[in-house]
């Protein structure tokens, strides 16, 4: 019996070794892919899979080209990120606070020849927009003084309401006063924010344990769809052979 054990000792002993070796083995070759792998993540292609395509859909494109004469003395710039045009007051918190807002922006940014936003606008289209992110971008740019309007595709409000709420005067008086029916359409549309809004608060009021904890959760629900994972819904740009 003694010399049975023994041998089942030995055997064991064994198993456990090669075990243990066919491990290591794994192991290295496991951090060998994966050293490779990261070279390979590293090496830029010397041909991009990559095409040109124009940076606005085409409702964006009709709401950019009203705006520019709506502002001719301003320039209108396209898919500008927050953090372009805000600063921390704590410059340590910088990193911190770029990290939250980095995948937020307006549609549109109205500034000045001096490179200072004044207001901003946002599209909405058939995917709408969270009210999460709404809310963010209301709060956030009314704190630093600049105007933010939610257009819908199809119903443009009054471009002297605009004006007044951008700069605080008139707009151009080309362009033709709204129908009755893009005048209802903005004031429902209206509305339904104003629903929206009163609506979030008493859901988050209601909500057992809301508060500082759950942050990680609400900053997620601020993050856009970055255009270059969702394209717009404009044709791509042909490419040009010299």
């Amino acid at each position: 019996m003694s010399g049975s054990a023994s041998v089942l000792t030995l055997l064991v002993v064994i198993l456990m070794v090669a075990s243990g070796f066919v491990m290591a083995l794994w192991w290295q070759d496991h951090q060998q892919r994966q050293r490779r792998k990261s070279k390979r993540v590293r090496t830029l292609p010397r041909q991009w899979p990559l095409n040109p395509r124009r940076i606005a859909g085409t409702a964006e494109r009709e709401v950019w080209h009203w705006l520019r004469a709506v502002f001719p003395d301003h320039r209108v710039l396209v898919k500008l990120p927050v953090t372009r045009y805000t600063v921390p007051h704590d410059p340590e918190k910088a990193r911190e606070w770029f990290g939250v807002l980095s995948g937020v922006y307006c549609t549109f940014s109205i500034c000045t020849d001096d490179a200072r936003v004044i207001g901003c606008v946002d599209v909405i289209g058939k995917h709408g927009i969270s009210r999460s992110n709404r809310q963010l971008k209301q709060t956030l740019l009314a704190q630093c003084g600049i105007g933010y309007w939610v257009i819908m595709q199809g119903s443009l409000p009054n471009p002297d309401a605009l004006r007044a709420d951008f700069i605080g005067e008139a707009g151009i008086d080309s362009e033709p006063p709204p129908t009755e029916a893009q005048q209802l359409e903005q004031m429902r549309h209206q509305l339904h924010e104003t629903l929206d809004r009163s609506r979030e608060r008493r859901h988050q009021a209601n909500r057992p344990g809301a508060g500082a904890e759950e942050e990680g959760d609400t900053v997620a629900q601020w993050r856009q769809e970055d255009s270059f994972l969702a394209p717009v819904d404009s044709r791509r740009a042909e490419l040009r052979k010299h």
